[in-house]
Protein backbone atom coordinates (compact mmCIF):
# COMPACT_ATOMS: atom_id res chain seq x y z
CA UNK A 1 0.00 0.00 0.00
CA UNK A 2 2.74 2.42 1.07
CA UNK A 3 4.50 1.79 -2.77
CA UNK A 4 1.25 2.43 -4.03
CA UNK A 5 0.53 5.95 -2.25
CA UNK A 6 4.33 6.95 -3.29
CA UNK A 7 3.74 6.07 -6.84
CA UNK A 8 0.67 8.05 -6.92
CA UNK A 9 2.32 11.72 -5.53
CA UNK A 10 1.16 10.86 -1.58
CA UNK A 11 4.45 11.78 0.31
CA UNK A 12 5.19 10.45 3.38
CA UNK A 13 5.18 13.44 6.81
CA UNK A 14 5.97 11.04 9.40
CA UNK A 15 5.56 8.26 11.56
CA UNK A 16 3.86 7.73 15.39
CA UNK A 17 4.21 4.55 16.99
CA UNK A 18 2.89 1.84 14.15
CA UNK A 19 0.99 4.56 12.22
CA UNK A 20 2.30 6.20 8.95
CA UNK A 21 1.29 9.43 7.54
CA UNK A 22 0.87 10.56 3.88
CA UNK A 23 0.04 14.08 2.33
CA UNK A 24 -1.10 14.89 -0.81
CA UNK A 25 -1.16 18.88 -1.79
CA UNK A 26 -5.01 19.11 -2.76
CA UNK A 27 -6.19 16.30 -0.39
CA UNK A 28 -8.77 16.95 2.20
CA UNK A 29 -6.89 14.89 4.68
CA UNK A 30 -3.77 12.83 5.34
CA UNK A 31 -3.99 8.99 4.90
CA UNK A 32 -2.90 6.93 8.35
CA UNK A 33 -1.71 3.55 7.40
CA UNK A 34 -1.62 1.39 10.79
CA UNK A 35 0.79 -1.62 11.29
CA UNK A 36 4.51 -2.51 10.03
CA UNK A 37 5.27 -1.42 6.72
CA UNK A 38 5.41 -5.70 6.06
CA UNK A 39 1.46 -6.42 7.98
CA UNK A 40 -1.22 -7.23 5.72
CA UNK A 41 -3.91 -5.05 5.83
CA UNK A 42 -7.96 -6.60 6.19
CA UNK A 43 -9.41 -6.22 3.08
CA UNK A 44 -11.83 -3.19 4.45
CA UNK A 45 -9.58 -1.24 5.26
CA UNK A 46 -7.46 -1.59 1.83
CA UNK A 47 -10.54 -0.70 0.25
CA UNK A 48 -11.01 2.45 2.36
CA UNK A 49 -6.86 3.69 1.73
CA UNK A 50 -7.82 3.38 -1.74
CA UNK A 51 -11.24 5.28 -1.61
CA UNK A 52 -9.88 8.13 0.28
CA UNK A 53 -6.71 8.39 -1.46
CA UNK A 54 -8.92 8.65 -5.23
CA UNK A 55 -7.34 5.04 -6.05
CA UNK A 56 -10.94 3.38 -6.53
Amino acid sequence: MIELLEKNEWVYIKTKGDHHKFYKPGAKRPIIIAGKANDDLAEGTYHSILRSAGLK
